[in-house]
């Protein structure tokens, strides 16, 4: 039976308070002991003020406007853990079964200018060589671009240790059209396979939304 992905919307509201302390200070003045008594015969006249000064109104306070609702798209489905920024489309299937479980499969979703795909499967091959091979059958499957390897190396996701590589893509006219970034890493618990790949035209994008998307993995639910 297929099983589809729960995902579930999390509304956040952020409310700010602000508290305001006001001191007042009270000094008071003595009355010295030896002020004369006031003369009975004399006169003490009042003045009285012929003009009266109109209320003095104050402005209107300034009403905080409501904070919008954030929302995430939650994956927890397959006995891992993902949380997307906003309202996000996932498309699930199988890896090496025809539907995604616990054990194997593929999600991938456009995320904000980046397309991404995450893969889990049981495997013998280290994150290195998954990195290695995923990026060969990228190049292989576009053999009218050029592919450019750039930095690899160690990385930690979900507290463990893994193996990334970035590269970019070149047209014929050696113009760069865009760019990757893919990891792998091995959750122990599970001692599944993990697999990120993140493409976009532009390499600043698919650094932050690769970076966001690792951060937001966790290997336990």
């Amino acid at each position: 039976m297929n099983r589809k992905p729960k995902i579930w919307l999390l509304s956040l509201s952020f409310g700010l308070v602000f508290p305001i302390l006001a001191s007042i200070a009270c000094a008071g003045q003595e009355i010295p002991t030896d002020t004369p008594a006031a003369n009975p015969q004399s006169t003490i006249t009042v003045a009285v003020p012929t003009h009266t000064p109109e209320p003095r109104v104050l402005p209107a306070a300034t009403p905080i406007p409501t904070p919008t609702p954030i929302r995430h798209t939650l994956i927890e489905d397959y006995g891992f853990g993902l949380r997307l920024d906003r309202e996000v489309s996932v498309q699930a299937n199988g890896w090496t079964e025809k539907s995604p479980n616990n054990e194997q499969g593929i999600i991938s979703f456009d995320y904000r200018g980046v397309k991404a795909f995450l893969s889990w499967y049981s495997s013998t091959s280290t994150p290195k060589q998954i990195v290695s091979r995923t990026y060969g059958q990228l190049r292989d499957a576009q053999p009218n671009l050029a592919f450019e390897p750039l930095k690899e190396g160690d990385i930690s996701i979900s507290g463990e240790p893994g193996f990334f590589a970035g590269f970019r893509v070149l047209d014929a006219n050696n113009s760069s059209v865009g760019g990757g970034l893919i990891a792998s890493w091995v959750c122990p618990e599970s001692q599944l396979r993990y697999s990120i790949t993140a493409t976009g035209p532009q390499a600043t994008v698919v650094q932050l939304r690769f970076q966001r998307i690792i951060e937001q993995f966790s290997c336990s639910l």
